[in-house]
């Protein structure tokens, strides 16, 4: 990441152009979590890459983390005592129960849609 901007700014400050996000060879997963559909998460859950569910929750962390300045442990704290009990599974489920009835939206949706719960 320096080296893309030291050349940044060694160019003036101009916009490097950049190509769309890909895996090297050998290498197995999804290059951008934010650019699948929920008809593909869904279908990457279950025979997908190793740690695609983490890798989705991850991502929807840093999504979270972006919009609150706060981890998804403090977010979890601040939830009401009798709502729902929010954990790795019930997270990542609510993100494949979206998807699963609205396979056509993004996966950002999804999460968009998760944060709409956590708040």
């Amino acid at each position: 990441m320096r080296k893309i901007l030291f050349l940044g700014v060694l160019l003036g400050g101009a916009a490097l152009a950049a190509g769309p996000l890909a895996l090297r060879p050998g290498m197995t997963g999804v290059p951008d979590l934010g650019a699948i559909s929920c008809g593909q998460f869904v279908e990457y859950h279950p025979w997908g890459p190793a740690g695609m569910e983490q890798a989705a929750l991850t991502w929807a962390q840093g999504y979270m983390h972006a919009r609150s300045g706060k981890t998804i442990d403090e977010i979890l704290a601040d939830q009401p005592v009798d709502g729902p009990d929010w954990n790795f599974d019930s997270l990542t489920g609510h993100m494949l129960d979206f998807c699963r009835a609205q396979p056509d939206a993004m996966l950002p949706e999804a999460v968009q849609d998760l944060w709409s719960q956590l708040r």
